[in-house]
């Protein structure tokens, strides 16, 4: 038989311990109906040198949600992996009882995967450490090394394949919610381009009326009836154009106060199926419709929200408000 030689053995990186980064079940459980999965990959440097296509999935910490988690994303996780790794991280609906159930699955997996890596690293070291002079030690490690190899591929295929269950069970959840963000942003950007066009309609007017010695601008749409306890007796009618026309027909207008016709405000909000006058026309100007100033930034986000109603459950806004902004 020929004496073994030390080129068998492979590059190892240091291990990264699995199993600590698993809190235990009774630590962990749903919050509003979700938890917290993580993808974790197995260290790259124990697997990618197996020449036996065996295959070794990841497996996934479960976590109790905290505040900011995101619902879907992905992390790119640099910490203890000789190259980047990209990880998946999502909110999933669970009971407590399957998250039990998937916290067990993540531990008993995860503690299989650690013990027998540890065993792996050990026996790489002592083949690895003896003096090449020492001919007949050198060869018993590798023989040593060889069988804890063989038996590594063995408990990691099976923890692999004991897991599979719950890793199928976690990647269909993910999926799930996969498909519900995809969906929602496909709704959204529905509603988006439909914002859009109804900005584009040239359905806006405006007529220069004076209200006590001052100079309004009186708002309105062509195609809505006007409030007929705000519209101006005689005003002086402008053709009809778009939001972005309008708004900068009363910028160079520089009227002292707008008034919106409440008609007009509603009907549009009709249109918008649930986002409010306001957050619309911010969503479009990054500015208040009455005063064309810019709001002050929100702490949360800077872009302001898309949704209810800013004419105070009356229907429409009607105004006396200064215009500023200039």
């Amino acid at each position: 038989m020929e004496p073994m030689s030390r080129l068998v053995l492979p590059y190892l990186s240091t291990y990264k311990a699995s199993l600590p980064q698993q809190e235990a079940a009774e630590l962990v459980g749903p919050t509003g109906g979700k938890v917290h999965v993580l993808e974790h990959e197995l260290p790259w440097s124990l697997d990618a040198w197996r020449a036996d296509g065996v295959h070794v999935g990841p497996l996934f910490l479960v976590r109790t949600p905290r505040p900011g988690d995101a619902s879907l994303r992905f992390l790119f996780d640099t910490a203890g992996a000789p190259f980047p790794t990209w990880r998946e991280s999502c909110l999933v609906p669970c009971t407590a009882q399957t998250c039990r159930r998937w916290v067990e699955a993540a531990l008993a997996y995860a503690t299989a995967v650690d013990d027998i890596s540890a065993e792996l690293v050990a026996a790489h070291r002592r083949a690895s450490s003896i003096a090449r002079w020492r001919h007949l030690a050198t060869h018993r490690a590798l023989r040593g090394w060889e069988k804890t190899r063989q038996r590594y591929e063995r408990v990691m295929q099976e923890a692999s394949e004991a897991y599979k269950p719950v890793r199928r069970e976690i990647w269909q959840a993910i999926q799930a919610e996969k498909d519900k963000a995809a969906e929602h942003a496909r709704q959204e950007a529905q509603a988006r381009r439909r914002r859009a066009e109804l900005a584009e309609r040239p359905i806006w007017g405006w007529s220069s009326v004076a209200t006590n010695g001052q100079p309004t601008a009186y708002i309105f749409r062509h195609d809505v009836p006007a409030d007929d306890s705000l519209a101006p007796t005689s005003p002086q009618v402008n053709p009809p154009v778009g939001l972005a026309g309008l708004r900068h027909a009363l910028k160079a207008l520089k009227p002292i106060q707008l008034q919106w016709d409440s008609a007009a405000i509603s009907q549009t909000e009709r249109e918008l199926e649930g986002v409010s006058f306001e957050s619309w026309w911010r969503e479009l100007f990054s500015e208040d419709y009455r005063t064309f100033t810019s709001p002050p930034p929100s702490r949360s986000s800077s872009r302001p929200p898309i949704g209810g109603t800013g004419t105070g459950g009356t229907g429409g806004f009607t105004g006396g408000f200064s215009f500023g902004g200039y």
